[in-house]
């Protein structure tokens, strides 16, 4: 058999050459715009391959001026304030997580970090940041919609920034969402009372002294009952994680729901080592485990406290009572799962926010239209 190998070459090549080409093609290439995307791009007077790079593109890669753009374009093509948050979350699946990320510069110098961030977060600034996304429809909007879930009323300030999220965020964010723990709840409800001293929390930066102690009565859902009240979750519903330890219970974790095309109610949140969507229950199927993981850890960490704590004394009765620099800390207990709150995305939160307003303009303007 006589082989043409200059033909075979050549085949080979064209193969090749081919294969390059699909793979340096950018991907936002293949996104096809149906007619109403590009009709909302000409009214717009967006360019249509910026679009296609902006619906190809995930949330945390975007730069102000993609937000700018595409928030717009979202409100166009999708009215409805639920979906917009889903599809949000959705696209910014993979954010990296970083904690403490948010501070007040260049408006204050206690906490030195910027205002906003796109390119990564914790789990409070995702769910902010998303929401705040979801009622904008520009840059300006956004960035002024986001003062006003991070601040009391708005005023941008350390003292002003809700900081607990059970006690401040939830509270002053109630034009938002609405708490409906106890109504899923019923009997099955936990109630909590909780000490909240704001000042003392401030002292290091000798800011807030004049906020007084604040009693606080709040509640949760054990999550042992989530299998009777999941379905009536809702997406874009505000998720809080309780956790503690016994009689210290506290909001330690944040994040939205959404629902699979089977039904499937998720949990989207910022946890380390990035943005994820996982079935709520995973956390319900997991509990009793995570808490008997915990329980045996904390009870090695008690013994080992002890023995720091004897060692400590040891070092005061050497230093006449008093505390040696060579003592030991304490180690850390981890805390432990104990239910859920729950908020209901209200259905025009704008509208909630005038009425909270009293029709009247706030700190941080959002908007001319609002009022």
């Amino acid at each position: 058999m006589k082989l043409h190998i200059p033909a075979l070459l050549i085949t080979l090549f064209m193969v090749i050459l081919i294969s390059s080409c699909a793979l340096m093609r950018p991907h936002w290439k293949s996104v096809e715009l149906t007619p109403e995307d590009r009709e909302i791009a000409r009214m717009m007077h967006i360019e249509e391959d910026l679009l296609r790079k902006l619906i190809d593109k995930p949330l945390y890669k975007f730069t102000p001026s993609d937000v700018n753009v595409y928030l717009g374009y979202l409100q166009s093509v999708m009215p409805d304030l639920r979906e917009r948050v889903q599809h949000l979350a959705r696209k910014c699946k993979g954010q990296p997580y970083q904690i403490y990320l948010l501070g007040e510069f260049p408006f204050e110098v206690y906490d030195s970090q910027p205002l906003y961030s796109l390119g990564k977060s914790d789990c409070v600034v995702f769910s902010e940041h998303i929401y705040a996304m979801a009622l904008s429809w520009d840059w300006k909007s956004f960035f002024a919609m986001l003062q006003r879930i991070r601040y009391k009323n708005g005023i941008i300030g350390y003292a002003t920034r809700n900081h607990y999220t059970e006690f401040d965020w939830d509270v002053n964010n109630s034009w938002l969402v609405e708490d409906i723990t106890e109504e899923l709840g019923g009997e099955d409800t936990a109630f909590e009372t909780t000490v909240v001293d704001r000042a003392k929390f401030m002292s290091k930066y000798g800011i807030g002294q004049n906020i007084p102690v604040d009693t606080v009565k709040w509640c949760y859902i054990p999550y042992q009952i989530l299998p009777r009240v999941i379905d009536k979750l809702q997406p874009g519903d505000f998720v809080n994680i309780v956790r503690g330890y016994g009689d210290g219970k506290y909001v330690g974790h944040v994040g939205l729901i959404t629902r699979s095309n089977d039904g499937t109610v998720n949990f989207l949140h910022s946890s380390s080592p990035k943005v994820k969507e996982q079935p709520l229950m995973d956390l319900y199927n997991s509990a009793k485990q995570y808490n008997y993981e915990r329980k045996m850890h904390n009870k090695k960490i008690m013994a080992e406290n002890e023995k720091i704590r004897a060692y400590n004394k040891i070092l005061r009765a050497k230093n006449n009572g008093k505390k040696s620099p060579r003592e030991k800390k304490l180690k850390r207990m981890k805390p432990y799962f104990y239910g859920f709150k729950f908020f209901r995305l209200r259905e025009d939160p704008i509208w909630e926010l005038m009425l909270i307003d009293g029709m009247k303009k706030p700190q941080v303007q959002i908007s001319p239209v609002f009022y």
